[in-house]
């Protein structure tokens, strides 16, 4: 089960400015519960309609399904919508259109990488003129990265709420289940199941488990909340947007020290305490050099706020993929590289705001949904990693509701103990 608990809090030297500080709120937080699995079910659809989708940069695979046919992106296809809808306009023409893909994504691809492999496929299936149902499986094998699959969770829960046709889930398998002969025997299993709500699967030593939100309240801000210090020496990450509006209300209600990073090249510093630092988060050198200019500037730092854009809402029908990879690589190799690179700093607090919600995923939303949870599930992991003490501060992970420039919703997250991998309860329709 993913820590939904703020490790390692270090109180503030003051208590912060009552705008600093927010009420109470219901939020949901993701955890993992068993499933049960027929392990004897047959087989979803006949192996002739399957179609195993892997990278065609990887040429060190460590196992194959037998004689399931095998797409190699880069090889076998372009990668491209046009090329996959040649492909499998192809396949339908002869009787031979799939019922079930299976992506095979290990450990090691990065959320940009999985974009490359997933969205084409995807884009061809919801513009396809095909009344056939399509069921897809994202693999993600091994342990590495959680925040792949949950990115990938997110987005089979938005095919499945923009096309009717399409029937996603994400499976991570962790630990190769008893009764399976290799991961995508296990992916064929889940396909052959109903698909959970979230659309996420693991499978790991428990067992098998499926995400679902627990509901809980935030207690009201009536302690100071934990991180926010006036005067503060602050990292913050998104140049423009929400990063920048939340850097300047640091500065003007608590004369917090900030270097904004992701300014854009040739920005200046604007006066003493506010520092624009160009770069982007997904280049580790130029995170490492924003970090630097913080602890040079300002003599360290005591948190940073990492808060990428999650792309503009698009149909999955003309979802760019080129953007969505940019934007995945930001946010999401962002964060990876910012954990990094002050992973032996004393922060009071390692905070991620995205700008959509997670779990309740409207159609049109799915890379900046696949940002969000990816970004939780980073939170998660680095709190358990707090807890283990190889890192400082809470870990948290916020969606802000709107109309959160204002400091009182990340006050709440960050004082509320429950801070991990936690989002705001659906509003009622």
């Amino acid at each position: 089960m993913d820590t939904n608990t703020a490790a390692v809090d270090r109180p503030p030297r003051q208590r912060a400015p009552e705008s600093a500080r927010g009420s109470g709120a219901s939020w949901h937080s993701p955890v993992w519960v068993p499933a049960a699995v027929h392990r004897l079910s047959p087989p979803a659809f006949p192996a002739n309609r399957m179609l195993l989708v892997v990278d065609g940069r990887d040429t060190g695979r460590a196992w194959v399904p037998g004689t399931v046919r095998t797409v190699r992106v880069g090889r076998d296809v372009t990668g491209s919508a046009l090329s996959w809808s040649t492909y499998l306009g192809g396949l339908r023409e002869t009787g031979r259109g799939p019922r079930g893909i299976v992506f095979d994504l290990p450990a090691t691809t990065s959320a940009e990488r999985a974009a490359d492999l997933v969205l084409p496929v995807l884009r061809a299936a919801c513009c396809s003129t095909s009344p056939d149902p399509l069921h897809l499986a994202f693999l993600a094998t091994g342990r590495a990265r959680p925040e792949l699959a949950a990115a990938l969770g997110a987005v089979a829960q938005v095919a499945g709420a923009e096309d009717g046709r399409l029937h996603a889930v994400s499976v991570r398998v962790e630990i190769l289940p008893a009764w399976a002969r290799d991961p995508f025997h296990v992916a064929c299993a889940e396909l052959a199941l109903p698909r959970p709500g979230l659309a996420e699967v693991r499978h790991t030593t428990a067992g098998r488990e499926i995400r679902v939100l627990r509901a809980h309240r935030h207690p009201r801000g009536t302690a100071a909340p934990s991180g926010l210090r006036p005067g503060g020496r602050y990292l913050v990450g998104g140049g423009e947007g929400l990063g920048e509006r939340l850097a300047l209300r640091l500065v003007r209600e608590l004369g917090a020290r900030v270097v904004l990073f992701g300014a854009g090249p040739g920005a200046e510093q604007d006066d003493n305490r506010l520092l624009r630092v160009p770069g982007r988060p997904c280049q580790y050198a130029d995170a490492r050099d924003a970090v630097q200019a913080a602890r040079h500037a300002f003599g360290g730092l005591d948190g940073v706020l990492h808060c990428p854009s999650g792309g503009e809402p698009r149909p999955l029908a003309r979802q760019s993929t080129a953007v969505a990879r940019e934007t995945l690589a930001d946010a999401v190799s962002g964060a990876a590289h910012l954990d990094r690179a002050t992973a032996a700093l004393p922060l009071d607090f390692f905070a991620l705001v995205t700008d959509a919600a997670p779990y309740q995923a409207p159609a049109g939303a799915s890379v900046p949904a696949a940002v969000a949870r990816a970004l939780h599930s980073i939170a998660a992991t680095r709190a358990r990693l707090a807890a283990a003490g190889s890192r400082y501060g809470a870990s948290v992970a916020v969606c802000r509701p709107g109309d959160t420039d204002r400091l009182g919703a990340l006050a709440d997250a960050l004082g509320s103990g429950r801070a991990a991998g936690c989002a705001p309860a659906p509003r009622a329709a």
